[in-house]
């Protein structure tokens, strides 16, 4: 009986954790869809309104290692509830806005709740499950996370069409506040006693350096390559890239260990990563505001066209571990990446008609090929960290992959816009001067797909030149 209640009590746990995960990756999914209507409200262009998104993946993932790193010196119980709770009072800010700064100021407040969920929840799935039972649970949790990602637009194209933009934040309170309540109840007050040392300096100068870059690649061509603001932003770049760097370098606990750089594999696989959703990252922001200000689609119709994406994204990422036993990881990096490109060469055909099987193709095959590549480049990369350094390690890739996703959003908007405004001086309508953005961005897409498939053939190949040297 005290074994049955026990294990019931563990499933309880996973599902409070697991939950946190997934409203945070569905949270960034569900955004997305909403963006055109956001911009319409707002009055305000593509450039801008992807802020709303920008902001949210800026702040969750500087903070992720603070957050990581709290998780063993305070209460994980306390921890996680007030991270719901943040999370619950942006979403409710989020309802409120008036504008984009205000919207912006509420995103920031929610991607603070995010990063405590998204740095703790595995933490506490591992520290309540043990050998099969955790990698069981561990892979429930990805799962579901997949699922955030397919679910995200679907419901937040069903609440545009039914209510309105602001809805799509109320599921987020709700759940939110029920989390915090389960988290108290059931979470385990579990406090490891340590001595706790963070790099605050070094998180502050990689959020300086990685804001002045994005700045600077998404209003260089407004404010002009060579204007003083983009001049002093460049400075601002280099001086806090060198500063963070050197003092990463030196310091006993660095938010960044430079020296797992030095397995050409560690190196290769994360550039690869960053490459990846530079590509991927260009259609999730763009395709929404394609498929309602061109084909005239409402957000639901939107979101279902988002689904064969979602839908075979999570097919491939659970049938990953059944195929990584018989193929390697970097095969199925460089398979995923190939499946990618097929997709975008695709979407370079569409129109301002739509073409329903041209969409559902070319989604599929990106959802299929994310599906390969990104939990084989997880795989891969944390494969070759030391034992001891696997934390660490995790915590690099998800620089890596969050900075891919804000450079892909910012360089694609940068380059849908550009490519627009030449062609409405050329005299194009707006809808024909919106395509040619559109495909222009996707081209380069597509030339960030086969740079991502270099890397990953590189990394296959300092794998097994770093396995030879092994034994």
């Amino acid at each position: 009986m005290f074994d049955n209640e026990t294990h019931k009590l563990k499933w309880i746990i996973f599902i409070v954790s697991a939950i946190g995960g997934f409203l945070a990756m569905m949270d960034s999914n569900t955004v997305n869809v909403a963006l055109y209507e956001i911009a319409k409200n707002f009055n305000i262009s593509i450039s801008a309104a992807q802020w709303a998104v920008s902001a949210y993946i800026l702040i969750l993932s500087t903070f992720l290692t603070l957050f990581g790193k709290l998780n063993d010196l305070i209460s994980r119980r306390n921890l996680y509830a007030c991270g719901y709770l943040v999370f619950a009072l942006g979403a409710f800010f989020n309802t409120l806005s008036f504008n984009l700064i205000t919207l912006i100021l509420a995103r920031i407040i929610q991607a603070l709740g995010a990063s405590i969920l998204l740095s703790n929840n595995y933490a506490i799935i591992s520290s309540i499950f043990k050998g099969n039972e955790r990698a069981k649970a561990l892979g429930f949790s990805t799962a579901l996370m997949a699922l955030a990602g397919m679910s995200g637009p679907v419901l937040g194209g069903f609440l545009m069409h039914y209510i309105n933009w602001r809805a799509i934040f109320v599921p987020s309170i709700i759940i939110g506040l029920v989390g915090a309540y389960y988290s108290l109840k059931y979470i385990p007050e579990i406090v490891h006693k340590s001595e706790f040392k963070f790099d605050y300096p070094g998180m502050v100068y990689q959020l300086i350096a990685t804001l002045s870059m994005l700045l600077i690649i998404a209003k260089g061509h407004n404010w002009g390559w060579g204007s003083k603001r983009i001049v002093v932003l460049f400075i601002l770049f280099i001086i806090f890239a060198i500063i963070f760097y050197f003092r990463e370098k030196k310091i006993s606990y660095p938010v960044v260990n430079f020296e797992l750089f030095k397995s050409k594999v560690f190196l290769y696989g994360n550039f690869a990563l960053l490459i990846a959703y530079f590509a991927l990252f260009t259609n999730a922001l763009l395709f929404p505001f394609y498929t309602q200000d061109v084909l005239n689609k409402s957000p639901l119709m939107t979101a279902v066209l988002i689904l064969p994406f979602s839908l075979m994204f999570m097919i491939m990422a659970l049938l990953n571990g059944k195929m990584t036993r018989k193929l390697h990881s970097s095969i199925l990096m460089t398979t995923g990446t190939i499946l990618i490109i097929l997709g975008y060469i695709l979407f370079t055909t569409t129109g301002d008609k739509l073409t329903y099987w041209n969409i559902i193709i070319a989604q599929a095959l990106i959802g299929a090929g994310s599906g390969c590549y990104q939990p084989s480049v997880n795989a891969l990369i944390v494969s070759v960290a030391p034992m001891g350094k696997m934390g660490i390690a995790s915590g690099i890739l998800a620089m890596f992959r969050n900075v891919g996703m804000l450079l892909g959003i910012t360089i694609s908007v940068s380059i849908f816009d550009y490519i627009k405004q030449i062609n409405l001086l050329k005299g194009l309508s707006q809808t024909d001067a919106f395509i040619k953005g559109y495909h222009g961005a996707i081209y380069w897409a597509i030339f960030f797909g086969i740079v991502c498939a270099i890397l990953s053939y590189m990394s296959h190949k300092a794998y097994k030149h770093e396995k030879d040297l092994k034994y």
